[in-house]
């Protein structure tokens, strides 16, 4: 296996870290992409300087999951939605990143009803 390359000041988005915040913004963001179950082996060989973040609960995605060993279900969000929820939360600009993503319009439709709390944009916005 080749070596990872340095990772201090990066965080890594899981499922059941602490909730990734505004003040998160200066560290680096490690996804790792893949079936859950690729995910969970990736995961063993990270290094330990590595903080774990997850997203706020309540986003819905809108990938046809098929797979039967996500642990979570109603949270798990597809790597480009969950990479664009992230860089919206670090106030980063998330601009492009779903241009190309096929389910961009009923990702940002199905998570219209947390714009309020939270102020996520709008799909007719984008």
């Amino acid at each position: 296996m080749e070596k990872l390359p340095d990772l201090t000041g990066y965080l890594v988005l899981t499922l059941d870290g602490p909730v990734l915040e505004a003040k998160d913004g200066h560290s680096g963001l490690l996804l790792l992409d893949g079936t859950w179950r690729y995910a969970e082996q990736m995961s063993k060989v990270l290094p330990a300087c590595l903080c774990a973040r997850s997203l706020p609960s309540g986003f819905k995605t809108a990938y046809p999951r098929r797979q039967a060993d996500c642990p979570d279900p109603t949270r798990g969000l597809a790597s480009i939605e969950a990479l664009y929820v992230a860089y919206w939360i670090l106030g980063r600009e998330p601009e492009g990143l779903l241009d190309h993503y096929y389910w961009k319009e009923l990702f940002l439709k199905s998570n219209e009803a947390l714009q309020p709390q939270t102020g996520f944009p709008l799909a007719d916005k984008l």
